[in-house]
This record gives structure tokens, C-alpha cells and sequence, in this order.
């Protein structure tokens, strides 16, 4: 009786495992077996070719059983870390033993004045800032553009990083513990303390630009930023527009709040890349009453999601990001560590690997919801279940986003708010009582 298709991968695997001589020959015998007999499964016979590519030396050879894997099996992990080490993109000393812990790392608390750049006008000395309107840095005194660093002369694409080749590394796993820093401004000489988890802000004394330019040994690095297209005053009118347009508040809101000065920040966050396909199953209910039956029923759902938005700190309050975090990442140009000068940037405490997990989670939803709205429509099922497994992410990139972050006072009382610096959207905490609480969660307010 012929040997199991499983049979014959058990016993190839095992050869492959074996360091006796002639034990690669005895894989390719097994392995290639199973490979031609017709009962082959598509995993079984991506297994074998795994196994195969990691016994070859010929680096054409293996590259070809490497890719057969990754055609039935497209998020396999595995094959797609060994052609990224084939490739060079990535290298063995980099790579972790998964089942360790990775350290944070712990920055400087008093950086060298090397690494701590103060931006300001070649021409007076005064203090540098982007000009929305112009969309350039310019001296805040005598308007002076600063040479090279107007947006639309950011020609360089924004490039996508590798997540394979980051993901085995300790960068994709690790983070920076909050600690402050520790800076003398070169303008005024005071000392004064940067808080936890930014690197860039304003001296308090003299009100100069600030920014640690030093990169942190360890971390990933900002590829991009996406400059702010709202200046502080139009923010403020916008926070009191999106005030007077709320329902179901108090209604002397608008007369009585008092809006505070919003503070421009740049916030991290990643953004990934996401393809593949997902295949889902449920108990469709066919018939009425005394005839209904349930049966099963199978889809396929397509996924791609270009620059699919993340969070990657704290700074910004969870429940503002549903409504405020519809950026258009065409506008995104490759960082520069000026175009920070006078906002508050801070630091990622979300890792890549967290954060691909939650991307994945974010993609499952949704697929989940379209196909329960669309394939599903007007029918009654059970049991629904999508499988993500055919899911890739593929690329990511690490961006500074802008926003304002301020708030506004009623009643004694302080109520956070935030505004799109980008287009202008607001988010924001409004005073309700009971009833109007009810009314606006009815209404999506």
C-alpha cells in the first residue's frame, strides 16, 4: 500500500531535520514525491516546498520554491522572512528569538547641544515657523522663506518600508521609555525640560523652536510628515463652529464657552499596506416556517488598503479619532526634522507589531461588516465566521500627522477638543445632561 501524501512530508521534514549523511538527498526524495502525487493538498504542498528551500543551496533553486509557497500561502511569514534574507533586506545577526522579551530603550536626559537643533533666520535670527499659506518655512519676524524647504520643491517620493524584513528585527518590537529631557536653548541660554515621549517643542522663556534631532539607537524613524494645512487661529474658529453647530447641548454653549489657544502638535502614527484575500462562511436560513432550512453558505472577500492609519501614541485621546482622522496621505512629504520648528512631536509607544495586529483587526472588521451588509443582504444567518489568514500586510511607513489640540471652558468647567490640521475637522467633549447624552448617541453626535 502507497504511502499518505502526509506520510511522505513527515518523513521528508524529518530527513531534512536529520544532519546524517545523505539525509538532504532522502528529503528531495520524499518531498518531491509528495509533490507529484495528484491527492497533494495546496498546504501540504506548501509545507513541502518551505521545507525544500530551506535544505537548497542553489539561491535560484530556492527562491522559485519560495515563491511556489507564498502562491498558495501569501501571508506565510516564514517564506517571505527567508526571500527578504535572500534578497539582503534583511540580515541573520538581525533577528530575534521570538519567544524573548525586547527591552524599551531609554533616551538621553540631557542630549548633547550637537543634537538639539534651535531652526532660525539666516538673514535676523529670529524664530523659524511653517507658514500654512505658503506652505514653506519662513522667519517669523522679517518673513524670510528659508531656502530648500518649500513643500512643493519636495520632489523625493515618500518610500514604504519593508514589514517583513522589519517585523523579525528588535526595532518592530521595542519602544522608548518616557523620560524627560533635559535642553539649554541656544537662544536665550535657559535650561528647561522637554516633557516625556517628545522630541521637539518650544523654549518657555524666550519662545524659540526646539527640536532633538538625534536618533534614538534602536527605534524606527519618522519616513514622512504631512505638513499642517490649518493655522492656529482658523483652528480656534473652527472649534467654535463645530460648537455652535452641536445638538442637543446646553443652549447658551456657544455664548458661554470660552475657546482656548490650541497648541499645534505632530503625532505619530503607522501606516500599512494591506492585501490578500478573506474568505468567510455562515448558516444561510433558505425557506419560511415548517420549511426553512438552514444551510451553508462561502464567500471570498478582497482586500486592499493603501496607507491604512494606526495610532502609534497617546497624546491625542482615544475617543477623538473616529472623527478626525480622515487624512488625505498623498500630501505627505519625506521628513525633515524643520518642519517640526514650533509644534509640539511626540514619540511612538505603540510598536510596529502591536500595531500591525491592530491594522489586521481594523481590516477583519470591516470585511466582516461589508460582507454581512452586501453578500448577505436581507437574509437571516448564523454563525458567521471570516478567516484573515490570506490577509498580507506588505509595507508600512512611520508618519508625523498634524493636529490642534486645545479645549474650551463652560460653566467653570474644561472640555478637550481637537482639530484635523490637515482639513479642518474638529473633534471634541460637549457638557450633556441624561436626556441630551441619549439623544445625540441617537443621532451620531
Amino acid at each position: 500500500m502507497s504511502e499518505s501524501v502526509y506520510d511522505l512530508i513527515v518523513r521528508g521534514v524529518a530527513a531534512a531535520r536529520s544532519a546524517g549523511p545523505g539525509s538532504k538527498e532522502e528529503a528531495r526524495f520524499y518531498l518531491d514525491k509528495a509533490l507529484r502525487r495528484d491527492d497533494a493538498e495546496p498546504d501540504q504542498k506548501a509545507r513541502a516546498w518551505m521545507c525544500l528551500s530551506q535544505i537548497e543551496a542553489d539561491p535560484r533553486k530556492k527562491r522559485e520554491y519560495l515563491e511556489s509557497v507564498l502562491t498558495i500561502d501569501p501571508g506565510n511569514g516564514s517564506a517571505h522572512q527567508a526571500l527578504a534574507m535572500l534578497d539582503g533586506r534583511l540580515k541573520a545577526e538581525d533577528l530575534i528569538d521570538p519567544g524573548s522579551p525586547v527591552e524599551p530603550v531609554r533616551p538621553a536626559e540631557a542630549p548633547p547641544r550637537s543634537e538639539v537643533r534651535r531652526p532660525a533666520c539666516p538673514k535676523c535670527g529670529g524664530q523659524v515657523s511653517f507658514d500654512v499659506d505658503r506652505q514653506s518655512l519662513a522667519c517669523s519676524f522679517c518673513g524670510e522663506p528659508m531656502a530648500g524647504q518649500t513643500i512643493e520643491k519636495q520632489a523625493d517620493p515618500v518610500k514604504e518600508q519593508d514589514f517583513f524584513a522589519s517585523l523579525p528585527t528588535a526595532k518592530a518590537h521595542r519602544w522608548e521609555l518616557p523620560v524627560e529631557r533635559s535642553l539649554r536653548c541656544d537662544g536665550c541660554g535657559a535650561a528647561f525640560l522637554l516633557p516625556p515621549l517628545h522630541v521637539s517643542g518650544v523654549c518657555p522663556f524666550c519662545g524659540s523652536a526646539q527640536i532633538v534631532t538625534a536618533a534614538v539607537d534602536g527605534l524606527i524613524q519618522p519616513t514622512a510628515v504631512l505638513p499642517f494645512g490649518v493655522d492656529g487661529g482658523e483652528a480656534s474658529e473652527r472649534i467654535r463652529a463645530w460648537i455652535s453647530r452641536e445638538r442637543f447641548r446646553p443652549g447658551d454653549l456657544d455664548r458661554g464657552a470660552d475657546v482656548d489657544t490650541p497648541r499645534g502638535a505632530y503625532l505619530p502614527f503607522w501606516t500599512f499596506d494591506l492585501g490578500g484575500t478573506m474568505s468567510w462562511h455562515a448558516m444561510v436560513e433558505e425557506g419560511r416556517g415548517r420549511t426553512s432550512r438552514w444551510v451553508p453558505r462561502t464567500g471570498l472577500y478582497l482586500v486592499y488598503h493603501d496607507d491604512l492609519l494606526v495610532p502609534a501614541g497617546n497624546l491625542l485621546h482615544s475617543e477623538f479619532m473616529g472623527g478626525i482622522l480622515d487624512f488625505d496621505t498623498e500630501g505627505l512629504v519625506p521628513f525633515s526634522s524643520d518642519l517640526l520648528a514650533g509644534y509640539t512631536t511626540g514619540i511612538y509607544q505603540v510598536t510596529l507589531d502591536g500595531a500591525s495586529l491592530v491594522a489586521r483587526q481594523r481590516a477583519l472588521h470591516e470585511g466582516s461588516a461589508h460582507e454581512k451588509k452586501h453578500a448577505l443582504a436581507g437574509e437571516r444567518y448564523r454563525d458567521f465566521v471570516m478567516n484573515s489568514s490570506g490577509l498580507v500586510v506588505v509595507s508600512y511607513k512611520l508618519v508625523l500627522l498634524p493636529f490642534w489640540i486645545g479645549g474650551y471652558r463652560c460653566r467653570g468647567m474644561a472640555f478637550p477638543a481637537a482639530v484635523n490640521g490637515q482639513n479642518g475637522a474638529v473633534a471634541g467633549r460637549v457638557p450633556r445632561n441624561g436626556l441630551q447624552k441619549i439623544l445625540a448617541r441617537f443621532w451620531g453626535q
